[in-house]
């Protein structure tokens, strides 16, 4: 079955933004404060100057390809982190469980989970899909691989820090 890269590609990044960061326009009664929603910079959706960044994951864990990750954070709230992380062609192995739950909207190439049970799943640009806290497997990319992320900020740093760094 092919499958249309970007049709309703804006539709899900929409949709899934709605459902998880609830921002409308809110008058605080004691400060005046306006609250607006935030566009998130297109360039980097797409990929374009997206600064390089160590690779996160451990040599021995990388059973294929080579990773390049590059990536940038696009918001850091006060209860979610939302970033968009591309890599080239590789795959990992996630044999500690994650730490947090993780919304993935696919914005290119393909991904392909394999949980430690051995049931595999596939998810091109447009599909979205949650890695749920504990996950163990591999996680293949193929392509250029591109995706916008969603992730809980008081998870993230109790297992890896803060953001001040």
């Amino acid at each position: 079955m092919k499958h249309a890269t970007y049709r309703g590609l804006g539709m899900s990044v929409g949709v899934a933004l709605c459902a998880i960061l609830p921002m409308s326009v809110a008058v605080a009664a004691d400060e005046a404060q306006v609250v607006r929603s935030i566009k998130l910079d297109p360039d980097k959706l797409a990929g374009v100057n997206l600064p390089s960044y160590e690779p996160f994951i451990a040599p021995e864990d990388v059973l294929e390809g080579n990773t390049r990750p590059r990536g940038e954070v696009l918001h850091y709230g006060e209860q979610l982190i939302v970033e968009v992380y591309e890599d080239d062609p590789a795959t990992f192995n996630l044999g500690e469980p994650t730490v947090y739950d993780e919304f993935v909207l696919v914005l290119s190439g393909k991904l392909i989970l394999t949980a430690a049970d051995g049931v595999s799943q596939e998810y091109v640009a447009g599909d979205s899909l949650l890695v749920p806290k504990g996950f163990t497997g591999t996680w293949k990319m193929l392509g250029n691989y591109r995706e916008l992320i969603v992730i809980e900020r008081d998870a993230y740093e109790k297992a890896y820090g803060t953001g001040d760094d």
